[in-house]
């Protein structure tokens, strides 16, 4: 069977730019297709020259073209857009996906049949936020709602390894089909779209925002009770973008006990009330160590500060989480879903009470739990 141009165009519209989110035939950048006694070349311009994903694009082209009968061979060479061809690309975009606007200025994007969305944030790395999202996902499941969960961290995406996801998300009419976890977890991650996970993503800001709303935007979440967003470390672009066009129900900000961290938490908070965020809590994280011998706690890094830092920011409390060495040793494994801890079970229980008080009766959703 002779393969046409109309096929192999056809076949590349199941091609995604990582980037942008919408696949290449759409964006305009298919240049030149040309088919010579089954041998298929093709050309595609790239909207940023040496696109750090210009890899993973080539790969998908290949492979979406060479499942076409009759193809024997494929070749991809890249160039990149005129300055005219992205101006005329970002007018596009700009009418397609600007359908709300903040006061700021900034786009502001549409909830979806998403009930409520959390990011969890902290002023600094290192307190375990994508622990702390991964394990509220998993309890908020275990409780029988329908969870979602964005990896925000471009940089230091660690959601997919924490769930063991390792697939390229497939792509259907309504957007990226985001992977599903063994209990049923929702999941999208940066990391799901590159060809090497250890691939460094060396992107500048507003590339950063850019692929963070995308991940949001462009894929399809189906119905959601929650959707918890695990936010990079720090005050900085991706949390800003976020905050100003993300629809938050709130933020959730996670500390240990060393006054360094508390002191950086306080900018966490300051950030979210400077942008009319709602902040629903406080956790503490690695807040004491169960001694295995005789179950006595161990304050490694010092009392536990966190209720008290959260009356003097007059925020809600929502408990301390031990240090807990399965944590590491099943995230490790992509088994995280297997920890229970009654402390955590506590700290989900008060974050969905803070987030479901005065709204039950009002949820499209109907607050009805999944039958999964």
């Amino acid at each position: 069977m002779v393969t046409t141009k109309g096929k192999v165009i056809e076949a590349l519209s199941e091609v995604v730019d990582p980037e942008i989110g919408l696949n290449i035939v759409e964006l305009g950048m298919v240049r030149d297709v040309k088919i010579e006694d089954g041998s298929v070349k093709i050309l595609i311009a790239l909207t940023v020259p040496s696109c750090p994903l210009a890899n993973a694009i080539k790969s998908d082209v290949e492979k979406s073209v060479k499942r076409l009968d009759g193809v024997k061979a494929v070749s991809v060479e890249t160039t990149s857009m005129t300055q005219k061809e992205l101006d005329e690309l970002k007018e596009k975009l700009q009418q397609r996906f600007g359908k709300k606007v903040a006061a700021s200025g900034i786009e502001k994007l549409d909830k979806k049949n998403i009930e409520h969305i959390v990011a969890v944030v902290s002023g600094k790395g290192g307190v375990g936020k994508s622990s702390v999202s991964s394990l509220l996902a998993t309890e908020l499941r275990r409780m029988g709602y329908d969870v979602g969960v964005l990896d925000a961290d471009v940089t230091g995406p660690s959601i997919a390894k924490i769930f063991n996801l390792v697939d390229r998300p497939r792509v259907s009419q309504k957007g990226i089909l985001p992977l599903t976890t063994k209990t049923g977890i929702k999941a999208i991650s940066v990391n799901l779209l590159l060809d090497d996970p250890e691939q460094a993503v060396v992107w500048r800001g507003p590339i950063v925002s850019n692929v963070i709303k995308q991940l949001y935007s462009e894929v399809d979440w189906g119905d959601l009770h929650f959707l918890i967003i695990d936010l990079p470390p720090g005050t900085s672009d991706a949390p800003l973008t976020v905050y100003q066009s993300i629809p938050l129900d709130g933020v959730v900000v996670v500390s240990t006990p060393q006054d360094l961290a508390l002191m950086i938490v306080a900018k966490a908070v300051n950030m979210a009330r400077s942008i009319n965020v709602p902040v629903l809590g406080l956790i503490e994280n690695m807040g004491y160590l169960v001694c295995p011998h005789c179950s006595a706690k161990i304050n490694l890094f010092g009392e536990p500060q966190g209720e008290r830092a959260a009356k003097r920011f007059n925020i809600p409390f929502l408990g301390v989480i031990p240090l807990d060495p399965k944590i590491t040793e099943l995230a490790d494994k992509g088994l995280i879903e297997e920890y229970q801890n009654i402390a955590f079970a506590e700290v989900a229980n008060n974050l969905k009470k803070n987030i479901l008080k005065g709204l039950v009766n009002t949820s499209p959703l109907g607050w009805k739990k999944s039958k999964d």
